[in-house]
C-alpha cells in the first residue's frame, strides 16, 4: 500500500477515536457508574468519563506496546534478510573473483601454448 494512503488511514482512524471519546465525554459528563472491585470487596463510584479516559489510555498503551513488539519482530528478519544478502552478494564477487583468475591463468596457458608452438 502507499505509504502516503496508510499514514492518512492511520490518521483518519486516530482522529476518530479522538473526536468520538470528546463526543461520549460532553454527552456523559456528569453520569457516575458503580462498581465492585472483587480485590478489595468494596463497591465504588467514579465519573464515567473518567473510567472512559482510563480505558482509552490503558488501549493506546496496549497498542503502542503490541506495534512495538511486532516492529522489532520485522526489525530482526529485516537485518536477518540484510545478512543473508550480503553473504550472497560477497559469494557473488568471491565467484567472479576466482572466475577472473581462472581466465587469467588460461589466458596464461594459452600464450604459453601458442609461444611454444611457434618455437617449434
Amino acid at each position: 500500500m502507499n505509504k502516503k494512503i496508510e499514514n492518512f488511514l492511520y490518521l483518519l482512524i486516530f482522529s476518530a477515536v479522538i473526536v468520538s471519546f470528546a463526543v461520549f465525554s460532553y454527552y456523559n459528563f456528569g453520569n457516575k457508574a458503580d462498581f465492585f472491585c472483587f480485590v478489595m470487596q468494596k463497591n465504588f463510584t467514579a465519573n464515567l468519563v473518567y473510567i472512559a479516559l482510563l480505558f482509552l489510555a490503558a488501549g493506546f498503551a496496549a497498542g503502542y506496546s503490541l506495534c512495538a513488539f511486532l516492529k522489532s519482530g520485522i526489525d530482526k528478519l529485516c537485518s536477518a534478510y540484510q545478512k543473508k544478502h550480503e553473504n550472497i552478494s560477497i559469494e557473488k564477487d568471491c565467484d567472479k573473483a576466482k572466475i577472473n583468475a581462472l581466465e587469467a591463468k588460461i589466458a596464461t596457458l594459452e600464450a604459453a601454448l601458442e609461444s611454444a608452438l611457434n618455437n617449434k
